[in-house]
């Protein structure tokens, strides 16, 4: 079903973390930053937050998988086109126009830091049971699985209706990357299918309108 195997994929994820060191580490900050600025709003934050997501689909989209993937697999170029179109709507939703991202002493806000930390650090640990071990780590802003789950969380603290839109991408890839996962024996994105269906869940128990 795929042109490579999980051995391959996890030597391609080693070759590449090397390569781009210390992106990682740059990577796990600005992430963090993005969690802060939810937490500890301020004038501007809600433009920041936005603009850290949208470098993290832009360096996916144009990075990862026409100059990573692509080696391996003839559709990469295609997941690069659609990652950048996700970067666009980003921009033009949470950059341009603006929305909101708050912590709320309720459910929902609770499970999306849960499921930030899952892709900050949840998603990379499981890297330990892959062919390359931590070298092979897939890292928010750099990776596309914990990217997708990273924004997913954010989306579940954003207000207003645009956030429907702005799921559409990253939940067709938690599908995308199940079916990879499960044909390829990748740990670390099998639990992505279940929590974008989580999240899915959340998002029509639980709709925020923009105050």
């Amino acid at each position: 079903m795929f042109p490579y195997d999980a051995e391959v994929l996890a030597a391609t994820y080693a070759q590449y973390n090397a390569a781009i060191w210390p992106a990682q580490p740059l990577a796990l900050l600005l992430a963090l930053a993005a969690l802060g600025l939810c937490a500890w709003p301020r004038r501007g934050s809600d433009r920041a937050i936005g603009a850290i997501l949208v470098a993290a689909w832009l360096w996916c989209g144009l990075v990862f998988f026409p100059r990573v993937m692509a080696p391996l697999d003839f559709m990469a170029p295609v997941y690069g086109w659609v990652f950048v179109f996700q970067a666009v709507l980003l921009a033009w939703a949470l950059v341009w126009r603006g929305s909101a991202f708050r912590f709320r002493p309720e459910v929902i806000s609770g499970v999306a830091l849960a499921l930030a930390a899952g892709a900050l650090f949840g998603l990379p640990a499981l890297s330990v049971f892959g062919e390359a071990g931590w070298a092979g780590a897939h890292i928010v802003g750099l990776a596309p699985g914990p990217t997708v789950l990273f924004t997913l969380a954010l989306l579940l603290l954003a207000e207003g209706r645009r956030r429907w839109l702005l799921m559409v991408v990253p939940l067709a890839w938690c599908v995308l990357a199940g079916i990879a996962a499960w044909a390829l024996a990748v740990p670390e994105a099998l639990p992505l299918p279940l929590l974008g269906a989580l999240v899915l869940v959340l998002t029509l128990w639980c709709p925020r309108r923009a105050t």
